[in-house]
């Protein structure tokens, strides 16, 4: 009778081991499939083409210190000349 139950037990180790090791498979499995598709997606947005920007002829690049496009930019400008509209009676 000793045999019957030590075949018994070993039976069912040898059943929950192979159920334990195909449930492990099969969420690894699952696993990497979600990852990719996540990839996929997010993979789409962040390789989109940039934008490039592009700015006017007359935009003024500073200089690498500043101090000239500061100087250009805080120097007094002449006031626009007005035009004598006085009324002559």
């Amino acid at each position: 009778m000793e045999s019957s139950g030590c075949m018994g037990l070993v039976a069912v180790f040898a059943i929950s081991s192979s159920v334990v090791l195909v449930s492990l498979q099969v969420q690894k499995r699952l696993v990497s499939e979600f990852k990719k598709k996540v990839e996929l997606e997010l993979g789409s947005v962040r390789n989109q083409r940039k934008k490039k920007v592009r700015f006017a002829a007359d935009v003024i690049e500073p200089s690498s210190n500043n101090e000239e496009y500061r100087r250009r930019r805080t120097s007094p400008r002449p006031a626009p000349a007005m035009k004598d509209f006085s009324l002559s009676l």
